[in-house]
């Protein structure tokens, strides 16, 4: 049971925005320009793997960040996704203006009602992300997401989820105590349980459970 927030704070990628194309999909389109014959079944597993030990990484650094390391993170990520390539920077600054670019991102379905619902509630809302100084044009870009008052972005906060650092962000930005808020999603790890350790309410999106739920639950 949710009892009504004063203000929702959503996750970016995997519960707002999703990749256009698949990663794997994407990666293998830029590996072959830049002559990779990695297949795309295997950059998807390489991709994972580098990606959840960067994540692990962060996690031995107590979470800290900033541009410089978010920028490293995915360089490192997307090299070891091309073993066969001798230079991968090339393929990197490609694949890192890619996701830069607003169409490379689409609006899960339910998106739009639930923060039109928010919006005609008097519910502020924001989105709070592991993600980098990117996001800011890919929000602005988007006209759904324009009433979105708070851009929490680990980048900026020097502390990316699960810190305490980056949830306390939140309730300093928003004026409002962890019991006023609601966080919204896809990460057990990242989003859901620190989030509720700090007395926060959560919501997670998880398979079977969606925006479209989220939405039949606060508008009871």
């Amino acid at each position: 049971m949710i009892k009504k927030p004063s203000v929702v704070f959503f996750d970016a990628v995997g519960t707002l925005l999703k990749p256009a194309t698949p990663v794997d999909e994407t990666y293998h389109l830029y590996g072959n320009k830049h002559g990779s014959t990695i297949s795309k079944d295997s950059i998807q597993n390489l991709f994972y793997e580098s990606f959840k030990k960067e994540e692990l990484k962060d996690v031995s650094l107590d979470c800290k960040t900033n541009e410089a390391r978010e920028f490293e993170r995915w360089e490192l990520i997307v090299s070891e996704c091309f073993p066969d390539l001798k230079n991968t920077t090339p393929i990197f600054k490609d694949l890192f203006q890619h996701y830069a670019q607003p169409n490379a991102w689409d609006l899960y379905p339910g998106t739009i009602p639930i923060l039109k619902f928010l919006e005609n509630a008097g519910i502020d809302w924001g989105i709070a992300s592991n993600f980098d100084l990117r996001l800011q044009s890919i929000v602005k870009s988007k006209p759904e997401l324009c009433n979105c008052k708070w851009l929490i972005i680990s980048s900026l906060v020097g502390y990316k989820k699960p810190s305490n650092h980056f949830f306390e962000h939140l309730k300093t930005s928003s004026g409002n105590s962890f019991d006023k808020i609601l966080m919204v999603g896809d990460s057990p790890e990242n989003d859901i349980h620190p989030a509720k350790e700090l007395g926060i309410q959560t919501f997670e999106i998880k398979e079977g459970q969606s925006l479209e739920d989220l939405l039949q639950l606060l508008g009871r």
